[in-house]
C-alpha cells in the first residue's frame, strides 16, 4: 500500500513540474518577444517618433469615434420615437373632439364618446408609429416587437383648488385577438396602473395627479397618455423575439427611459385639453 500510495505520488510531482517547466518556458518566450517588438517599435529619429504617435493616437480615438457614431445614430432614432409619440397623442386629442360631432348634429345625446370611439381614435392616430396593421395581430405574433397602450383620464377641479381622477380608460393591442381596429382591447374602470406616469388620484393638488395639470372649479380635463410596452415574450409575425428592449427598438448602445423591466413601458407622452360639452361625463365611456 505505501508503494502505491508512493508511485501515484511521484506520478503527480512528475505532472506537476512538467507543466511548471512548460509555463516558464512560455513566460521566458513571451519575455523575449515583447523585448524584440520594443525594440521594433522604437523609434529611430524624429518622423518614425511622429508617426508613431500618430499611430497610438489614432488606435486610442477610433473605437471612441465609433461609440459616439452609434451613440448619436440612437438618439436620433429615439428622438424620433419621442417625436412620433407627441404627433400621435395630437392627433388622437383632436380626433375624440370630433369624431362624434356629425352624429351629435342631430341628436345631442349621441354626442358622448364611447369607448369604441376611443379603440378607433387610437387606432388612427397610431398609424404614424405602427403603419399598416403592424400593431395587429397575425402569423405567430404582432408586426412589431413593441406595442402601443394608451390610458384616457377624465379629472374634474374642485373647489378648493384640488382635482380628483373620475375614471380611466384604456387601449391596447396585447392580445392575440387583436387583429383590426374593431377587436382592440378596451375597458373603463376608477383605478389606475402601475406602467402610467399618471397618479390616479382623488382630493389632491392637481400636480400630484400630472405635474403640468392645471384645474379650477367645475373644470374638466382629459389627459391622453400614449406609451409602448416590450415583453421578452412578444413575437413579430415570423414567431421572432428579441432578448431586450434595446434590441427591441433596433438600437446599439442608448436605452429610452422606462418603467418596469419585463414589460418595459415607455415613450410615455402626455396630452391635457378641456373636451367639447357632452363629449364625456362621470359614468365613463360605455
Amino acid at each position: 500500500m505505501p508503494k502505491r500510495y508512493l508511485t501515484g505520488g511521484g506520478k503527480r510531482l512528475k505532472k506537476s513540474f512538467k507543466s511548471i517547466c512548460y509555463l516558464f518556458n512560455i513566460f521566458k518566450k513571451l519575455k523575449y518577444f515583447t523585448k524584440e517588438l520594443a525594440q521594433f517599435l522604437k523609434p529611430r529619429n524624429e518622423e518614425e517618433l511622429s508617426r508613431g504617435a500618430i499611430l497610438i493616437e489614432f488606435a486610442v480615438c477610433m473605437p471612441v469615434l465609433i461609440i459616439l457614431l452609434f451613440y448619436i445614430n440612437d438618439l436620433v432614432k429615439l428622438k424620433r420615437y419621442y417625436s412620433q409619440n407627441e404627433f400621435m397623442a395630437q392627433q388622437m386629442a383632436n380626433i375624440i373632439q370630433n369624431i362624434s360631432q356629425k352624429r351629435g348634429a342631430s341628436d345631442p345625446t349621441k354626442l358622448k364618446i364611447t369607448q369604441i370611439d376611443l379603440a378607433y381614435a387610437f387606432a388612427l392616430s397610431h398609424q404614424t408609429m405602427y403603419p399598416g396593421t403592424t400593431m395587429y395581430y397575425s402569423g405567430q405574433g404582432h408586426g412589431s416587437f413593441h406595442l402601443p397602450l394608451a390610458n384616457i383620464y377624465y379629472v374634474k377641479g374642485t373647489d378648493d383648488g384640488k382635482a380628483s381622477c373620475i375614471w380611466r380608460a384604456g387601449v391596447w393591442t396585447s392580445s392575440n385577438s387583436v387583429i383590426s381596429p374593431k377587436t382592440l382591447c378596451h375597458d373603463a374602470t376608477h383605478a389606475g396602473v402601475n406602467n402610467s406616469i399618471v397618479k390616479y388620484k382623488s382630493n389632491v393638488s392637481p400636480e400630484e395627479i400630472y405635474p403640468q395639470l392645471k384645474t379650477n372649479s367645475g373644470d374638466e380635463k382629459i389627459i391622453i397618455e400614449l406609451f409602448s410596452q416590450w415583453r421578452a415574450s412578444f413575437k413579430d409575425n415570423s414567431g421572432n423575439k428579441k432578448n431586450s428592449l434595446k434590441e427591441a427598438l433596433g438600437l446599439y448602445i442608448a436605452t429610452p427611459k422606462h418603467i418596469g423591466t419585463n414589460p418595459s413601458s415607455f415613450f410615455n407622452t402626455v396630452v391635457i385639453f378641456t373636451p367639447k360639452p357632452g363629449l364625456f361625463d362621470d359614468e365613463g365611456p360605455q
